[in-house]
């Protein structure tokens, strides 16, 4: 009677290395859905456009690294959870209105708020919005899908923000007969008060490093000139005013904000560790990029003056976010002084 043959061993087939012992669920549906010849399209690139050029490029970064598809984004994002958060921010959001109409809310805003709100604040959906375009471009190009995720996911948030302010304006209008948002796009064109922000947004969407969007977005305007406008000046003025709802949108903005922030600073943490080169090429960012950007913050100081209800100098603001900033850089590896006032 002939033996059974020994039985083999079971070798899992694993098409990526897990960042842990097992791979979790954002690693299986994320990893690898972007392809490359450095991975498994052994075959070369099939796609190239008729200029030569494939799909993704090396060249569309300064940035270098050993492999892109190593790094991880801390809050382990994908399609799912993302909608989930995104349901229920916009839930909170229309609860919000809704309430503040049926409770005619509305009628107590105070005189310079309300002004605010149908001038400055209507405006700040424009600057949203433009970094909407500016991620979708660095999401097309970023060199590996785990790298591509948080910028697609953000650039939707910031779309979503931006027509979040756009509705609320919609809600003031059939709530308040004489309110007049007509005057928002001459603001954001044309007011000193809004012109380095719009020279920093414009130069975003003009630039075709991928990588560079990325940082400046989230790790030089996010942290300092976003959080001085929607959480030092909005989010802490709307509820001194009689406002209820503004709050809750410009919350719903800082919570995308903070993960967005996390993913940027781990990936230069990916970055420095992947090639040394790369702190040369951030640090000239910052260089470039900060100063422009606190001209940004220092050009709406007026804002903070014109309330009804004086919430804090801009003075302590801005130094609450310059120092934040400073602390984020430094856990990133960076050097905040590059760039610095």
């Amino acid at each position: 009677m002939s033996q059974a043959p020994p039985r083999s061993k079971f070798v899992p087939f694993r098409y990526f290395e897990p960042a842990k012992r097992r791979a979790t669920q954002y690693e299986e549906v994320t990893l690898h859905s972007q392809w490359d010849p450095g991975n498994f399209a052994a075959q070369g690139w099939f796609n190239r456009d008729q200029d030569g050029r494939a799909p993704w490029d090396a060249r569309s970064t300064r940035l270098r690294a050993q492999d892109w598809w190593a790094y991880r984004d801390p809050a382990e994002d994908w399609f799912r959870p993302y909608v989930a958060r995104q349901v229920a921010t916009g839930s909170a959001i229309t609860q919000a209105v809704e309430g503040a109409k049926r409770a005619r809310l509305f009628d107590g805003l105070l005189p310079r708020w309300r002004a605010f709100l149908e001038t400055h604040y209507a405006a700040y959906r424009f600057p949203e919005y433009g970094l909407f375009l500016a991620l979708s471009y660095a999401q097309r190009e970023a060199l590996s899908d785990v790298v591509a995720g948080p910028l697609l996911f953000q650039g939707l948030e910031k779309d979503r923000h931006s027509q979040d302010i756009a509705l609320y304006g919609m809600a003031l209008e059939t709530g308040l007969p004489d309110y007049d948002e007509s005057q928002c796009k001459a603001l954001w064109l044309e007011s000193p008060l809004w012109q380095p922000t719009r020279r920093v947004i414009e130069y975003l969407m003009a630039s075709r490093d991928w990588g560079e969007i990325n940082f400046v977005i989230n790790l030089v305007y996010e942290p300092l000139f976003a959080a001085l406008f929607n959480r030092e000046l909005v989010l802490r003025a709307a509820p001194r005013h009689g406002d209820p709802v503004t709050s809750v949108i410009a919350e719903g903005a800082e919570k995308d904000r903070l993960p967005r922030q996390a993913a940027a600073s781990a990936l230069v943490r990916f970055l420095l560790e992947q090639d040394a080169g790369n702190a040369q090429v951030m640090s000239a960012w910052l260089g470039e990029w900060t100063p422009q950007v606190l001209n940004a913050c220092d050009a709406i100081a007026p804002l903070f003056e014109a309330l009804d209800v004086p919430v804090q100098s801009f003075a302590k603001a801005r130094a609450t976010v310059f120092e934040e900033w400073r602390r984020l850089l430094q856990e990133g590896g960076l050097d905040a002084a590059t760039g610095a006032p």
